[in-house]
């Protein structure tokens, strides 16, 4: 068989630039378009680390330039991927630069929580699940193992976004993979050493759009004291609905005298300038037989809030060595620390941000109470009358309170690979993947002297092994037809251990975070749990590649496995599954002559089947490990574990696995030279006997079940384009265009089931969920707003022009839906997007680039609790509509002879209703517009204080008020990078050198939310989240970046 050659010549080089790749361009002059007519091989690395020819694959993947990544400035390396993959959605945390990111292909797979891809370097499988927060936002997120990766010895990433592609990774890859291989030395004279040094910095440059009009209050004048002095309404001072700022001298609730004036930018003052320094040093060297590559990251962040921080050392070794042509050794071994200190919480009352919106007027002096919430005499945080505000809490846990996470991770892998034949060759590979992490809480006192406090210290780690071998053959079985073939199977085990202390009844000596600092004893049951998952999965896989004559290429392969989860403490269960795949491409443009402008045509398909196993124990209510620290110790002193049962969960016995079925079309065509390209993918998948919690009534003395149930169905479509509209010997274009839009049906769920509650939102307010036969991630609501429906004399429904229009109780405010008809929950939007786009241009003279990401998301929909509070407290900028007449609003005098303003809200009244006019007298206004009503003068308008406040308070709102499209244009990313010639740098010792500056989130370009919300300020990561509550200020990344090697 003839060997692929790997290196990439100039022609390739060229090409691949003019595809809209970014490899460097040999300095070099070329004299004539030497691509011109010819067919490119892009060499892809797929599933099992096979590398390949894209063009010849049947199932789509994407090719990731590793300087995408190196270069970003980020710390979990898939934030820097944002904007630049066709079916892929993904969405940064909120807590800090340490923190998890959600990555979702192709839709969601699955009604679980978990649709992240599987992550794999080298053959490494690395966590990447979901940290977070609850339904509230309530959670401090110190992000999983991504963050730890040295992203500076990644040598290629590949995108495998559809069944097909990965298949033969076994049950874990159901939701997609992103393979990553790293860097090896290389054969060469001398050691090879690089260098890259960054520096980013992050800036807060716009929050929520607040109002700076109006202060502390509800009534548009102040009282006056005895001696004339206004002061503020202390009953009502945390709202800002009070009179308007003209700064004059007025007595704050704290009895300071201050000048009323506002407070722009108060929430700025929490916020700081956050930076991101990483430097990298790397040696490598290497002959004919032997290669070796060392390197060393180191990286510390700051976030923008204070105290926020982390930092990383990575260490990375690798080392090849051929024997003979029957023994080839290739062996790395990474280990990385990190320390992660105080994730930004990422909504609800601990957020920072939210604090100024829910309850802080606008005449709050931020920067005053910042230095003034601990009480100076007594220690602890200011109490009752000396915190009117009640921010020193918020302040105390800012800049007192420490959460911190130490990790260490040893990930290690041997290949050992034997050229058996000049046709047959054997891998036998073995990693390992071992984590462990301290989590400690030292919450300080906030009660006078610093009394109370606790501490808290969770230890957990994983161990992950596995042992695969790969037997490969190429077979000619014709003169046109080659088999490549390959059988393989795998031993993969985990377990997780985690235990967790914490002090009970206060510290004794405040300040001092430790265990036996407890002031009650610590070694009862509520102080201490414990417990560990095992997992076990075995696979067998089988894979076979027909190629005929370079037109014609047939993939088939099937894999079964074993997952311990799927089997009964007894030993049976269904633990075993079996799916196979089969695999199309023709090349057609090698089939026919094409005109001279066609240069490049396939056509794709495949089917393919993925199975999915649970979580351990799901089987099973059987025993788990439950130590307790105080009793079964051996005469040495060893600690024997307890049992116990696993939680309330009841076990199903007959659990299968989920089973996705992906069918996929594809085609790819260049045209003119190859200055146009285009990929485009339509698919469709069925997950099937989804692994779902059923809750159970509470009579049965239990909570819950897993059970088979289910059929969520994606499809969608994904478009990639690339074009050189312009090229010159100096100049070139590069341009880049993605769309993907996926649509997701419950096809079915549980007999007797009519929805599955998919997340929460405002507490139990708000929920996304999966109904048979409606969309994924609708949203609902019971507190929507109530719609009118008109009835005859004998309680039929009839065709009235009102029906519809929201209702309004008697007061003039809105009724809730649960409140009328029985209308209950309603659907109010929905937490998918309609498409997904991102328009990409790389423009190169010389030596110079300017490359610019435009992003965007089209349609779905977010709860907005900073809104729905902003607006009942009177913070932000939309709620000045209806203030005074100049806004709209509607001036007249209340039965108590005050001068207000109004206004005549929208609505219709529910048949049936009363009211009393201003006289007294009973009138009928059901089926009247409150303007009709209005217009008879029988009512005044609803004063503008009091509706804002009804319709968004907690007891009588309207959650559908604060529900948005949440549409958005990013300006993503934009990079200025300077390629120094080889002349320019040899007097100095150097081989490359590269300099960029790069901007990242720089600003949205358009956003549909009001006051300025940030759009991808979510309080939780996963599957199905559609609320954010105060989140993040909208910040952007400026960073430089150097990169030399000699």
């Amino acid at each position: 068989m003839k060997q692929l050659n790997i290196g990439v010549p100039l022609t390739v080089s060229v090409f691949c630039f003019l595809l809209g790749t970014t490899n460097h361009l040999n300095a070099q002059k070329t004299k004539k378009d030497t691509t011109k007519n010819k067919q490119i091989e892009e060499v892809v690395v797929t599933a099992l680390g096979i590398k390949r020819d894209q063009r010849k694959l049947g199932y789509a993947i994407t090719k990731v330039e590793t300087k995408d990544i190196t270069q970003a400035g980020v710390v979990n390396p898939m934030e820097a991927l944002q904007g630049k993959l066709p079916g892929v959605e993904i969405s940064a945390g909120s807590g800090g630069p340490q923190s998890s990111a959600r990555i979702q292909i192709r839709g969601n797979t699955s009604l679980g929580n978990n649709n992240q891809p599987l992550i794999v370097v080298d053959g490494v499988i690395i966590d990447n699940s979901i940290t977070g927060a609850d339904q509230w936002g309530s959670g401090y997120d110190f992000g999983n193992e991504m963050k730890n990766l040295n992203t500076d010895v990644f040598e290629s990433v590949t995108v495998l976004r559809g069944a097909a592609a990965s298949a033969l990774y076994g049950s874990r890859a159901a939701n997609g993979v992103i393979v990553i291989t790293t860097k090896k030395g290389k054969d060469k004279n001398g050691l090879g050493v690089r260098i890259n040094s960054s520096l980013t910095t992050q800036h807060v440059y716009e929050g929520p759009k607040f109002q700076n009009e109006f202060g502390a209050g509800t009534a548009p004048t102040f009282s006056t004291d005895v001696n004339g002095n206004r002061f503020v309404d202390a009953s009502n001072f945390f709202r800002s609905y009070g009179p308007k700022f003209d700064g004059k001298p007025v007595k704050d609730i704290d009895g300071r005298t201050i000048l009323w004036n506002p407070q722009p930018k108060n929430y700025r003052n929490l916020y700081q300038v956050g930076f991101d320094r990483k430097n990298s040093f790397e040696i490598s060297g290497g002959d004919a037989k032997s290669t070796f590559l060392l390197s060393y990251t180191n990286q510390e962040a700051e976030g923008i809030l204070p105290r926020n921080k982390f930092i990383k050392n990575a260490y990375y070794l690798r080392a090849t060595h051929e024997f003979n042509k029957y023994l080839q050794i290739d062996a790395s071994f990474n280990y990385n620390r990190s320390f992660g200190q105080n994730p930004v919480p990422q909504g609800g009352n601990s957020s920072p941000l939210f604090s100024f919106i829910y309850g802080l007027p606008r005449s709050f002096d931020a920067a005053y109470w910042r230095n003034n919430y601990l009480d100076p005499v007594k220690g602890g945080i200011r109490q009752d009358t000396a915190d009117p505000y009640g921010m020193a809490s918020t302040y105390f846990n800012i800049f007192q309170n420490t959460r911190t996470q130490k990790e260490n991770n040893y990930i290690g892998r041997l290949d050992l690979k034997s050229q058996i034949t000049d046709w047959l060759n054997l891998l036998v590979s073995g990693n390992f993947n071992n984590y462990n992490f301290v989590n400690e809480s030292k919450i300080l006192g906030e009660n006078p002297g610093f009394s109370g406090g606790s501490y808290t210290v969770l230890e957990g780690t994983k161990e992950q092994y596995m042992v695969k071998f790969l037997l490969n053959g190429n077979f000619k079985l014709t003169d046109h037809l080659t088999l490549n073939a390959s059988v393989g199977g795998e031993d993969f085990r985990s377990k997780y251990k985690a235990s967790k202390q914490w002090t009970n009844g206060g510290l004794n000596s405040p300040g001092v975070f430790q265990l036996s600092n407890s002031i009650d004893p610590i070694t009862n049951e509520p102080s201490y749990s414990d417990g560990q998952s095992p997992k076990r999965i075995q696979g067998l896989y089988a894979f076979a590649n027909f190629a005929w004559k370079d037109q014609l290429f047939i993939d088939i392969t099937g894999r079964n496995d074993w997952s311990s989860t799927l089997a009964y403490p007894d030993g049976h269960g269904s633990l075993s599954y079996f799916y196979p795949s089969f695999v199309g491409n023709w090349t057609f443009s090698n089939s026919f002559k094409l005109p001279k402008w066609i240069n490049f045509g396939s056509l794709r398909g495949s089917l393919a089947w993925v199975g999915r196993d649970t979580s351990p124990y799901n089987t099973s209510s059987g025993l788990y490990y439950k130590p307790d620290p105080s009793a079964y110790n051996t005469p040495g002193g060893t600690r024997i574990p307890l049992t116990g049962f696993n939680s309330n969960s009841l076990a199903n016995l007959n659990l299968k696995n989920e089973l996705s079925k992906s069918i996929e079309f594809g085609v790819n065509m260049a045209f003119f030279n190859n200055r146009l390209d285009f990929d485009v993918s339509f698919y469709k998948t069925n997950t099937t006997n989804q692994l779902l919690t059923l809750s159970l009534p509470q009579e049965s003395g239990i909570s819950q079940q897993q059970i088979n149930a289910g059929n969520l169905q994606n499809q969608g479509i994904e478009i990639i384009v690339n074009a050189v509209p312009v090229k010159s010997s100096d100049f070139r274009w590069n341009t880049t265009w993605t769309f993907s839009q996926n649509r997701d049906k419950i096809l079915e769920l549980y007999p007797g089931v009519t929805e599955y509650v998919i997340n929460w939102g405002m507490g139990n307010d708000v929920k996304s969920i999966a109904i048979p036969g409606q969309q994924y991630g609708l949203i609902q609501t019971k507190y929507a707003y109530a719609r009118y429906q008109a009835y005859d004399a004998n309680g039929n429904k009839i065709d009235d022009p009102r029906n519809g229009m929201k209702v309004l109780k008697p007061n003039g405010t809105y009724l809730r839906s649960d409140s009328y008809q029985n209308q209950g929950y309603t659907t109010v939007g929905k937490s998918t997007p309609d498409f997904l786009t991102s328009f990409r241009n790389t423009l190169r003279y010389k030596n110079l680039s300017l490359s610019v990401l435009i992003d965007a998301r089209v349609g779905g929909d977010l709860l907005s609790a900073t809104y729905n509070y902003g607006v009942q407290f009177g913070n932000l900028a939309s709620t000045l509509q209806y203030r005074d007449e100049e806004k709209g609003g509607i001036k007249y005098i209340d039965n108590a002879g005050n001068t207000q303003f109004g206004l005549i809200p929208e609505g219709v009244f529910a048949q049936g209703t009363e009211i009393k006019d201003k006289q007294g007298n009973t009138r009928q206004v059901g089926g009247m517009t409150y303007q009709e009503v209005y217009d008879k003068g029988w009512v005044n308008p609803v004063r503008t204080v009091g509706y804002y406040n009804n319709l968004s308070s907690w007891a009588g709102g309207i959650r559908e008020h604060a529900i948005f499209e949440n549409t958005w244009v990013s300006l993503r990313e934009a990079r200025l990078t300077y390629f120094f010639k080889p002349e320019m740098i040899k007097p100095l010792g150097l081989n490359t050198l590269n300099m960029s500056i790069i901007g990242r989130n720089l600003f949205y370009i358009y956003n549909k939310l009001p006051d300025g919300i940030n759009p991808e300020g979510k309080y939780s990561n996963s599957a199905g989240s559609f609320a954010e509550y105060g989140g993040a200020p909208m910040s952007r990344y400026i960073g430089f970046n150097l990169d030399f090697s000699f």
